[in-house]
């Protein structure tokens, strides 16, 4: 429930439509992509035009504000039979010391009243940034006039840098407002490729 204007679901509160709105599942404020890619050279010297002529260093650095996520009191204080209702937010912050143990404030929420709604809307508090940084290495050898092998290797998160997941949103949890997961370590992956 709660999404408001999605099918198959119902407003949280029939009299207040606008108790709904929120920020999209999906927004993200700022955005910043850039890629580069390097080649190099062919070199005079057969030897060294060989071994190291016509290799391409590319990357990937991406950077986005975080999601926006929803406080939810994980119980049904509204006896209406749906679990994990919108938290009261009482604190004009809602954010601690944006740490891995204190991202978000356990004193700035608590459980409404039984029989009564949260205060919070929707998708209201942004998670933390995300970054990530990827590189390829890749070279083209030709083997024939038709023929050729493409040899790559390729390197997602590639400064292996913990990037921080979503804190924990239900109240009743013992670690709410920490965050207890992470986006993938390095991955790295080798690839040839014979194109006859």
């Amino acid at each position: 429930t709660g999404g408001g204007g999605t099918p198959g679901t119902t407003y949280h509160d029939p009299n207040n439509r606008d108790f709904d709105r929120g920020n999209c599942e999906g927004d993200r404020r700022q955005i910043f992509n850039t890629t580069a890619v390097a080649e190099m050279p062919q070199f005079a010297n057969s030897k060294l035009r060989a071994l190291a002529s016509g290799w391409r260093l590319s990357g990937i650095y991406r950077r986005s504000t975080g999601a926006y996520l929803t406080v939810t009191s994980g119980q049904d204080r509204e006896l209406s039979g749906v679990q994990n209702q919108r938290a009261q937010q009482i604190l004009g912050s809602a954010y601690g010391s944006k740490s891995l143990t204190n991202y978000l404030n356990p004193a700035a929420f608590t459980l409404p009243d039984v029989g009564s709604l949260g205060n919070m809307s929707p998708r209201n508090i942004a998670g933390p940034s995300n970054w990530q940084f990827d590189l390829a290495l890749s070279r083209i050898f030709n083997v024939h006039e038709t023929q050729r092998l493409e040899v790559r290797a390729e390197a997602y998160n590639v400064t292996n840098s913990l990037r921080r997941g979503d804190p924990v949103t239900v109240l009743t949890n013992s670690i709410f407002g920490q965050i207890n997961t992470s986006y993938d370590p390095r991955i790295m992956q080798f690839a040839l490729k014979y194109i006859f």
